[in-house]
């Protein structure tokens, strides 16, 4: 079994493209990438996060296809190249097919829940997000535009959202996002009902 680690990948690498054939996938080791999908005219919602121990680009192996978003680093990263030849023998070996299918149920609630709930509780749970799967930093390169995109929403009306929320709970700074507290969020979030 090859699996070739790559070291380090700075912020704004893309280690996935769109449109490019699915000859492997990645482990996450460290840090922090955002997946994000273009549409013919160019323009990009950004999809997802992704932390540490997850797999990134296996979908394109598992239905054979193109991949169908970019993934880029946000963070300083460390990942593995796992081949698809090898990907597949995992698979089968160790009876995973079972679990990714969880993990791409997880996924699909996931963006699901995005759409749901008024803009501030929208960003609240986007940002708890970040937190967890960041294993706990609280400030990220993430601009208004991008959150947006993530939770369908306009910016204007994340902007507001944000400042619904209030300093206390998320600060915005050029080009970063802040959380100032996560059980602050975590209340908002609780504040919302089921």
């Amino acid at each position: 079994m090859t699996r070739r680690p790559l070291g380090f990948r700075p912020p704004g690498v893309t280690l996935l493209e769109q449109g490019t054939p699915g000859t492997g996938a990645f482990a996450l080791i460290s840090g922090m990438v955002k997946v994000i999908r273009r549409d013919r005219g160019d323009r990009q919602r950004l999809l997802a996060f992704r932390g540490p121990g997850e797999v990134l680009g296996e979908m394109a192996l598992q239905y054979g296809g193109e991949r169908l978003a970019d993934v880029r680093t946000m963070s300083r990263c460390r990942v593995v190249w796992i081949s698809a030849g090898d990907f597949h023998h995992l698979v089968k070996q160790h009876d995973l097919a079972y679990s990714l299918a969880v993990v791409a149920s997880s996924r699909l609630r996931e963006q699901t829940e995005m759409y749901d709930g008024a803009i501030h509780q929208r960003l609240a749970m986007a940002l708890l997000r970040l937190v967890d799967i960041s294993e706990g930093v609280c400030s990220f390169s993430l601009t208004r535009e991008e959150l947006a995109q993530h939770i369908g929403a306009g910016r204007n009306s994340v902007t507001k959202g944000l400042r619904a929320l209030g300093p206390d709970k998320v600060r915005v700074e050029k080009g970063r996002i802040i959380v100032s507290s996560v059980e602050g969020l975590k209340r908002a979030l609780a504040d919302a009902g089921p």
